[in-house]
């Protein structure tokens, strides 16, 4: 499967890769991620994965185990952030808040 790698803050710099189709969706972070921060995952690093296709909008990729579960086809787009961290836990969501609240 080919897919365009965007690799910059505007989608004008970009890449074709050819990845099979049974590869992990953690191990084409991995590879991505040497590629575009030249440097290996390491403790604390999160990697997202952001997909698209030709004619629709971003989308997160999902912890699928390989790309065709993941619904990636071939001439999608594809865009991998860096986030750091510290902890693996996520913040707890409560609800929602009415932006007019009566008191």
């Amino acid at each position: 499967m080919i897919l365009t790698v965007i690799s910059g803050r505007n989608e004008d710099d970009w890449f074709d890769i050819d990845v099979p189709d049974e590869c992990s969706i953690e191990r084409l972070n991995e590879l991505l991620g040497l590629r575009l921060f030249r440097e290996p995952s390491g403790e604390g690093i999160q990697y997202i994965l952001e997909a698209k296709f030709p004619e629709g909008m971003w989308f997160t990729v999902g912890a699928h185990s390989n790309l065709v579960e993941a619904g990636l086809r071939e001439g999608s787009y594809i865009r991998l952030q860096r986030a750091f961290s510290t902890t693996t836990e996520e913040a707890p969501v409560y609800g929602r808040r009415s932006l007019f609240q009566e008191s």
